[in-house]
Parts: structure tokens; C-alpha cells; sequence
């Protein structure tokens, strides 16, 4: 029998009917005025946290006047600013639009409309590239810099001028960060009473069904997400000092909960990342007392090829979480030589997730692994394997992935659909996530990942969709039709296209104009890294396209 340690969980309270803010502030109490993040090798407390929570909240509330379940959006990478606007909003009740920072100018804009967003928060460098889209929404735009934190005095840091000047003709509503901090000082708001009820954030780019969706998810749903992450991880030993580097994207909610949120919680000392860059990393490992962090597999893969990642300060490595991709036993062998020769006893644990869930919905735990598993489920949810009935199968048996419990979605956001839309509902309504997920269960409730029903494809913990892929490809005179499918080089996951030319021409010439077109118009991940041409795209016998054939769901040997 395996005898669990005390884990984190036993530091944090259970969820109640309360806002993320309230609580952080009631997990972290215990912990005193510790330092809570670190920022280009400056150092900053809980107490400032929450003080500069406060002065943001005040100046949403007072000047943009901001009310419940209003809708503001963060369009900006993983850093100090987006957690703490995040909590100023959320203290509020307000819903958190999280974007990805890389969307073209029209993409942001559609999504601004749908959302009903009523301001905008980005970073001043890439202001000037969604001037136009921004005057012609009329929000108020909130800009920050990537020095504030770093900066010897946050509020008087300088905001770059060509921002300024791209945003401030012609618009009215463009504030500072730094200007806000020093304006709203210790000016305080009440929170909302309750938060169960109140949306927290829209998460973009998730779905079950192989089309972008915008996913609603409660306070109640990230709390529970907070708390089950607590019962996978041991205690954080030293408050303050302990460190957790913090690369996922905070518009991906595997990097606001298991990342931000998650080390705010627990009392860690978060490091946050804008990008994952492999000689950041390690030299923040060797400058830092890392004992956690978590992230996909083409990370790992390129921090175990890095030269300068052989290095002692893995010793203090605890664990490492990953998700969203397969891991290769090459790869998994190859971290743990050389965790193992610098006396690290960190155990790699694989998980699993959706946004519709959180995006932690199972994991492996350093003292209850099993290989080749996505782990059991967190606490909060339980998972069945259905048939194509929605009928349970028996242990060992292959079928859909299906998920209920604490932290589901509310459902996604529409225009006049349903609003809990991507919601199953069987027969005593009970609500369930049907993930399009294969997989199956064992007796001790370890769940196989065994492939990916849906056509979603996932790069760098990306979901990419084909169908906005081939959509946009067949607008070309030469494309006759086309099929975006997943595969490899080597062992990274990438966008394969198949074409089906509708003229011939220069094969070179057509693969440019096609990377030009996605490049412009979606995101770098949707960019296929192969191209290829064929007579015809194959078809099932009811003649649907057979993307199976033509897809590669395991890396090349």
C-alpha cells in the first residue's frame, strides 16, 4: 500500500463560495509578508502584491468604472502584471479576458467584439503594431513595460515613446501602469461578497470539437483546480525562498492555475517568464533555489540538449510536471540521467488536461506514478471511459475520455446559444465533459492516454484547430482542397498539410505564399512545418475526409 505524504493541501483551506483574490489572500496569510516573486533579480512581497492589487482595482473601479461581470481583457505574456491585474480585476467580480499576446490585430478585434470587452491591457512594445484596431475599438488601453518590476521605482517607470505617441493621436483612453500604482496608493475598494456565481475568465482557443471556443470558468472551478494541484505536490519548505519558474502562458489555463495561481497559493517565490528560453532557464536554475517547475515536452527536450543544463543546482529540483504532448521513453530516459547524476530523486510526472476542466484534470504524484499514464484524476473530478453510446466501458477497455466534478467549464460563451453549451448532460444530470479524448482505466484508476478523437492538434501546449487551418488555405486559386493533420520531425509535434493543387505551378513558390497567408492571418503555431502535395485527399466510406490516414499521432522512431 502506498502511504501518502503530507502534501500542500493540508496548508490550504477547502474552495467556498469565494473569489480567486479572497482566496489567495486567506491561503497565503499563514505564510506572513514573504517574498512572493522575483523579477530580473529584484525581489517583491506579498504585501506589495497587495498593495499594487489594490490600486489597480480602485482605479478600475473609479476611473473606467468597471462593475460585476463586466469584461476586461489581459493580452499579454506570462509576467507579474497579468497575475496581479488578474486578481485587481477578479477582486471585483469582473471577468478576466485572457488573450494570447501573438494574435494578429483582426483576431484580437473579433475577439474583443464577442467578449463585450470594455478595456484592454498590453505590453508598450507592441503597441504600435494594433494602434489602428485599438482606435477604431475606442477602449481604454492599459500599457505596462517589461521593466516595471525591475525598475528601481515601478511607478516612475518609462513607457516607450513610440507607444505613446502610435495610441495617444486620436485616442483618448491610454493609461500607464506605473502612472495607475502611483495615482490609485493606497486606495482601497470592496470586494465582491461571493464569487461561486461569478464567471472568473474567458479562456480562448480551447473546444472539444476541433473549432476555437471561448471557455467560461468560475472562481469555484479555479479554486477547486488550486486545491487539487495541492494534493499532487509536497509542502513548500522554505516560504519565500523555495522558487517555481513560471513559463506556461497564463492565456492557457494550465499556466494560470498549475503556474501562477498555483505558487501564489502554496507560498513558493514565483518566477515569471514571458517565453521559455533555454538559457534563461538555466540560468535562473543556477541563480535560484528551483524546486519545481512544469511545462510541455518540447521544453524538456530542450533543456536536456542544452549543454549548460548538466549542472549541480538540480539538486534541489523536487519534481517536474508535464502536459500536453506525449512524452518518448528516449526523452523521459534521458531526463532522468541526468537529474539522477547531479542528485536530484525529482520524479517527472505526466498529466492531463483540459481548459473545459481547468486544464489539470489528472496527473502523475511523485509517490503514486505509473508509467506510460497520464496519472488518476486530481481531487474534485472522476473520470469514465465511454462507447459511442455514452455508456461506461469496462477497465481495460478503449473509449472516449469523459469528465465531471468540481472545476468543470460553465460552458462556453455564445451570442444567443445556450449558455452551458459543451455541457453533457446524461441521464440523472449529472454534467459531464465529453473530452473526444481516447483512453482507458485500470482498476487502481490510472488513466492511458491513447489518442486524440478530436482533430486538434497541439504544439507547445497550443491547441491548434485544422479546420481554421484549411478554411483559410482554400481561399487559394491553386488549393483545390486540403488537410491539416498532426505530426512529427523527430520527436516534435507539428503541423503536417496535404494539398490537393487545383492548377500546376511552382510547388516551392505555392508552399511560400501558403506559410505567408497563416503566418499573417493566425497564430506561429497554426504555421505547418511540412507541406506536402498529393492527387487526392483520402476518404472514408461515407466519404468523409480520413485525417486519420494521413496523420501521425506518435513521434518517428
Amino acid at each position: 500500500m502506498i502511504k501518502i505524504p503530507v502534501t500542500a493541501q493540508s496548508r490550504e483551506y477547502p474552495p467556498t463560495d469565494i473569489t480567486c483574490w479572497k482566496y489567495f489572500i486567506r491561503n497565503s496569510a499563514q505564510y506572513g509578508d514573504y517574498t512572493i516573486f522575483s523579477h530580473a533579480g529584484k525581489d517583491h512581497s506579498r504585501s506589495e502584491l497587495i498593495a499594487d492589487v489594490e490600486a489597480l482595482a480602485a482605479f478600475f473601479h473609479r476611473e473606467l468604472g468597471l462593475k460585476e461581470q463586466d469584461v476586461f481583457t489581459v493580452f499579454m505574456p506570462t509576467n507579474a502584471e497579468s497575475i496581479i491585474t488578474f486578481m485587481a480585476l477578479n477582486k471585483m467580480g469582473i471577468i478576466v479576458n485572457f488573450v494570447h499576446p501573438l494574435l494578429p490585430p483582426e483576431s484580437v478585434e473579433e475577439i474583443l467584439e464577442f467578449t463585450n470587452s470594455k478595456g484592454l491591457m498590453m505590453l508598450d512594445m507592441f503597441a504600435p503594431k494594433y494602434a489602428s484596431m485599438l482606435k477604431k475599438a475606442g477602449l481604454p488601453v492599459v500599457l505596462c513595460s517589461p521593466k516595471e518590476y525591475a525598475f528601481p521605482d515601478k511607478t516612475l517607470c518609462p513607457i516607450d515613446e513610440e507607444a505613446l505617441r502610435a495610441l495617444s493621436s486620436g485616442h483618448n483612453n491610454v493609461y500607464t501602469y506605473p502612472s495607475i500604482l502611483k495615482r490609485y496608493a493606497g486606495q482601497h475598494v470592496n470586494s465582491v461578497p461571493e464569487g461561486k456565481k461569478y464567471i472568473a475568465v474567458y479562456m480562448n482557443g480551447g473546444g472539444t470539437t476541433g473549432k476555437s471556443k471561448t471557455i467560461k470558468l468560475t472562481n469555484y472551478a479555479l479554486n477547486c483546480v488550486i486545491y487539487g494541484l495541492a494534493g499532487v505536490i509536497t509542502p513548500v519548505e522554505n516560504i519565500g525562498y523555495d522558487t517555481e519558474l513560471c513559463t506556461m502562458p497564463f492565456f492557457h489555463a494550465f499556466g494560470l492555475c498549475a503556474g501562477g495561481l498555483s505558487a501564489l497559493n502554496k507560498g513558493s517565490r514565483a518566477i515569471f517568464l514571458p517565453k521559455f528560453d533555454p538559457d534563461q532557464f538555466i540560468q535562473l536554475m543556477k541563480t535560484n533555489h528551483v524546486v519545481e517547475f512544469n511545462g510541455v515536452p518540447n521544453m524538456y527536450k530542450k533543456l536536456v540538449e542544452h549543454p549548460d543544463f548538466d549542472d549541480p543546482s538540480l539538486k534541489n529540483i523536487k519534481v517536474m510536471y508535464s502536459g500536453g504532448d506525449f512524452v518518448s521513453p528516449q526523452l523521459l530516459e534521458k531526463i532522468y540521467a541526468v537529474m539522477r547524476k547531479n542528485g536530484s530523486n525529482a520524479e517527472f510526472c505526466p498529466g492531463y488536461g483540459l481548459t473545459e476542466c481547468g486544464a489539470v484534470c489528472s496527473a502523475n504524484r511523485p509517490w503514486a506514478s505509473k508509467p506510460d499514464t497520464i496519472g488518476q484524476p486530481i481531487q474534485g473530478l472522476r473520470f469514465e471511459i465511454w462507447n459511442d453510446n455514452n455508456e461506461p466501458v469496462p477497465c481495460g477497455e478503449i473509449g472516449q475520455i469523459v469528465i465531471t466534478g468540481m472545476s468543470i467549464m460553465e460552458g462556453y460563451l455564445t451570442k444567443n446559444g445556450p449558455s452551458d453549451a459543451g455541457i453533457y448532460r446524461d441521464a440523472y444530470g449529472t454534467k459531464w465533459i465529453l473530452t473526444g479524448d481516447l483512453g482507458k482505466m485500470d482498476e487502481e484508476g490510472y488513466v492511458t492516454f491513447v489518442g486524440r478523437q478530436k482533430r486538434v492538434i497541439i504544439i507547445s501546449g497550443y491547441n491548434v484547430y485544422p479546420v481554421d487551418i484549411e478554411q483559410l488555405v482554400e481561399t487559394m486559386p491553386f488549393v483545390r482542397e486540403c488537410c491539416a493533420v498532426q505530426g512529427y520531425i523527430g520527436d516534435k509535434p507539428i503541423v503536417r498539410l496535404f494539398i490537393v493543387k487545383a492548377e500546376d505551378g511552382d510547388e516551392d513558390a505555392y508552399r511560400a505564399q501558403v506559410t505567408k497567408l497563416i503566418s499573417d492571418n493566425l497564430s506561429t503555431f497554426n504555421v505547418p512545418k511540412d507541406i506536402r502535395f498529393i492527387d487526392e485527399i483520402p476518404r472514408t466510406k461515407l466519404q468523409k475526409v480520413d485525417f486519420m490516414k494521413l496523420s501521425q499521432f506518435t513521434p518517428e522512431a
